[in-house]
């Protein structure tokens, strides 16, 4: 269901996207603020009549999609596009996405039968994670490891996720580039891996709350 707040993505024919907000909603018609280049990041303006696929993300994780056009401006609290809307029952279901993955930085302990080694994440989602390899390691790919993630939430709160893990790949260094070992989470809860994907979708609240400030 879209909903007010919803995060729209908007495409052309062209291939070219832009994002932007639900402000109101009617039975056939959104309201929607300026939608954004995701590229360039500059407002983008459209005339009446200009064709979009719209996609979002429902509550329950899936994807979904609708055709769509302008019809029209109006003045809310803000200045919205209106586009035509299809009604619920036919908006196009098109997957489940499986683990978002996202870009962030948290401590993780690496431990083996004979030694530990701390470091940090580049990115993290359900089922695994991608970490800068830790100097002086002596990892190979289809080692298995013991993790622990420490998750600071934006409550204040930090969870401490312990799971085995297998390396997957191990990418080695190359110029400026540090070498990094993506690991997959094996054993896993399904408590504690949901409250990464839980983390994973306060830092993307907090990196879209940045884009629109």
């Amino acid at each position: 269901m879209v909903e007010i707040g919803s995060e729209l993505t908007l495409t052309l024919e062209s291939g070219e996207s832009f994002y932007c907000k639900v402000h109101e909603k009617e039975e056939t018609m959104i309201y929607v603020d300026y939608p954004i280049h995701r590229e360039t990041r500059k407002t983008s303006f459209f005339l009446d009549g200009t064709e979009f696929t719209i996609s979002y993300v429902g509550k329950d994780g899936a994807v979904y999609k609708f055709d769509s056009e302008v019809v029209g401006r109006k003045k809310l609290t803000i200045p919205v596009l209106v586009f035509t809307f299809p009604g619920e029952e036919f908006l196009k279901r098109i997957q489940r996405r499986r683990y978002v993955r996202i870009e962030t930085s948290i401590d993780v302990a690496i431990a083996t039968k004979k030694e530990s080694y701390h470091t940090v994440s580049l990115d993290l989602s359900g089922g695994g994670a991608s970490l800068l390899h830790p100097e002086h390691a002596r990892l190979i790919e289809g080692k298995r490891l013991h993790l622990t993630l420490v998750l600071p939430m934006n409550s204040g709160v930090y969870h401490y996720i312990k799971t085995e893990s297998k390396v997957v790949r191990i990418n080695e260094r190359k110029g400026n580039k540090p070498s990094t070992l993506s690991v997959k989470f094996e054993g896993l809860s399904e408590k504690d891996r949901q409250l990464i994907i839980k983390y994973g979708f306060e830092q993307q609240r907090y990196m879209k709350k940045r884009e629109y400030s």
